[in-house]
């Protein structure tokens, strides 16, 4: 049951064809110049926007990059996926969030980055 939305950043993901085994309703591709790793190279962000399962976002796990993460969310509740951890958080209580915050400041993503944006 695709019961959940998420945002997957292509460029976060060890193989990004694993995309393709999401059901895609939205992608958007940014300006150039955009930070794509911590080396200091720029190019564009491949932003998916998906529906998936519960079992599907646990699939996706292995595939993102250290430094990266995904989020999906349902009703109030927001899981965010990194390489090696999860988090569920609760969208409008900020106080679930320092940890999954905390964690992927410990991973190098920049503050302004962990904001765990939905629809």
């Amino acid at each position: 049951m695709n019961d959940w939305k998420g945002v997957i950043i292509a460029e976060g993901l060890r193989d990004p064809t694993v995309i393709n085994g999401f059901s895609v309703y939205k992608a958007v591709i940014t300006e150039n110049n955009i930070a794509i790793d911590y080396e200091g190279n720029t190019g564009r962000w491949h932003i998916y926007y998906v529906k998936c399962s519960k079992d599907e976002i646990n699939t996706l796990q292995p595939y993102i990059l250290k430094g990266w993460y995904a989020h999906f969310w349902k009703e109030d509740k927001i899981i965010v996926v990194y390489n090696d951890k999860q988090f569920e958080i609760l969208k409008n209580d900020k106080n679930t969030w320092k940890e999954a915050v905390k964690y992927g400041r410990a991973q190098g993503i920049p503050e302004n980055e962990l904001e765990f944006l939905t629809d």
